[in-house]
């Protein structure tokens, strides 16, 4: 091929380059440089290149189409035949396609080409082993995806924040519960200051001064919980990056975890012994409405949620029949609000197993009852208690909240002292008055 001297690009400076120092350039350039005459369908080697693993194959990658498809993976088969079909119309294309070595091993090729702008004849490319990068481009994803499955599915608190600003990104279920945060970590509301007291503002800001250059720390912090308590425990840092954002990846020790509180426990220490509701109190009732309103009047009750809801459950009639109580579901009907079985939280407890359900924010639900039945009403947050008869679900007590995230934190036996209770004197109403959902 001849050189000539490169014209300057109008309005620029004209600026020589010299001949021997473009063909030095071509020569060692780490891909083998090529042209292509389109309408002959000749192809021209601007330098020698050579990718190790193909040897003298590597110009054949171009040349001999019965070669190309022996080393080719078939599925990047297709990414070749779009490349050359630019070829023939004078396109500009990029194509990223992988083959086997002599040796067997799996190569990632590039190739990319355009049209000689002052020679529209020729089309001009080169192909490029990027084995290093597509090995850095799947170390990030890999190193992404684990991450992420790490997180979710971590039994301990796992929190992700923006390394500059601090502001949550993420956080697992058991992050979640612990610090009473939303599924939706949006608009910056929360951010790590809001999980600290002020007196580890300071050393926070030295280990996260170092985290860039070290990568990761491990150490004791101080955490602050929704309730004002705090706790601390063993936590490592991690410094990650992801779509050109600096991440701090938070992780706390299973085994420095505050205990879950026990509600229902709690209450019984502050409120008098004779102020818990008992089956014998309970059987006062005369109908499932009244029962619902002495309960839901009771103190223990009362301090603990603001309604609470009884779910008759009959999944064969594909039926749900709802009895309320407490200000947010007044004006409820006595004789029960009938619901489709399909999309309640019975479907949900028996389709997953669940021993309890607990829904922090109704707003961030796609679940039909949630919109149908609780949004209307006021209702942020409930926890939902399933009771069995003989295997079946029959019975969902459930506590609701005009406050999201009230909730949180719960276990399934947290509230029992007073649900158990209920549910037995439920039974009993159901055989001594045989009381009959409609539609039944």
């Amino acid at each position: 091929m001849t050189f000539k001297e490169i014209p300057p690009t109008p309005g620029t400076r004209k600026r020589t380059l010299p001949l021997e120092d473009l063909r030095s350039f071509v020569d060692d350039f780490p891909a083998l440089l090529w042209r292509i005459e389109i309408a002959k369908s000749r192809i021209e080697f601007l330098n020698n290149h050579v990718i190790a693993p193909l040897g003298d194959g590597t110009r054949l990658v171009l040349q001999n189409a019965e070669y190309r498809s022996r080393i080719l993976l078939p599925e990047d088969a297709p990414l070749m035949d779009s490349f050359l079909d630019a070829v023939k119309e004078g396109r500009t294309m990029a194509s990223v396609f992988r083959v086997t070595g002599r040796d067997g091993e799996l190569l990632w090729l590039k190739l990319t080409g355009a049209v000689n702008s002052s020679d529209p004849r020729f089309y001009y490319g080169y192909l490029l082993d990027i084995g290093d990068t597509a090995k850095v481009i799947q170390d990030i994803l890999e190193t992404e995806s684990d991450d992420r499955l790490r997180m979710d599915n971590a039994p301990a608190p796992v929190l992700l924040a923006e390394f500059t600003s601090k502001r949550l990104q993420g956080a697992n279920a058991a992050a979640r519960k612990l610090f009473r945060l939303p599924k939706s970590l949006e608009r910056g509301r929360h951010d790590l200051s809001t999980l600290l007291p002020r007196t580890m503002t300071h050393p926070l800001e030295r280990v996260l001064g170092d985290l860039p250059q070290a990568r990761s720390w491990e150490g004791t912090l101080e955490f602050k919980l929704p309730d004002g308590g705090t706790f601390t425990a063993r936590t490592s840092l991690r410094y990650v990056s992801r779509r050109n954002t600096g991440l701090v990846r938070l992780a706390l020790s299973a085994a420095d975890l505050p205990k879950p509180l026990e509600t229902a426990k709690q209450h019984k220490k502050t409120t008098h012994p004779d102020q818990a509701l008992g089956s014998e109190q309970l059987l006062a009732a005369h109908d499932i409405p009244s029962l619902m309103q002495l309960v839901m009047t009771s103190p223990p009750m009362a301090q603990i949620c603001d309604a609470l809801m009884f779910s008759d459950i009959h999944a064969r009639k594909n039926s749900v029949v709802v009895y309320g109580a407490g200000q947010p579901l007044e004006g409820m009907d006595d004789g029960g609000e009938e619901f489709s079985y399909q999309g309640t939280i019975a479907e949900d407890i028996v389709r997953f197993g669940l021993d309890h359900l607990e829904v922090e924010d109704t707003m961030d639900s796609i679940k039909p009852i949630d919109w149908a039945l609780f949004i209307p009403r006021g209702i942020r947050s409930y926890y939902a208690k399933p009771y069995f008869e003989r295997g079946t679900l029959r019975t969902v007590l459930i506590l609701c909240s005009t406050k999201p995230n009230h909730f949180s934190g719960h276990n399934a036996n947290a509230f029992d002292e007073l649900l158990t209770p209920l549910t037995k004197t439920i039974r009993t109403l159901r055989r001594t008055l045989r009381h009959t959902p409609r539609g039944k």
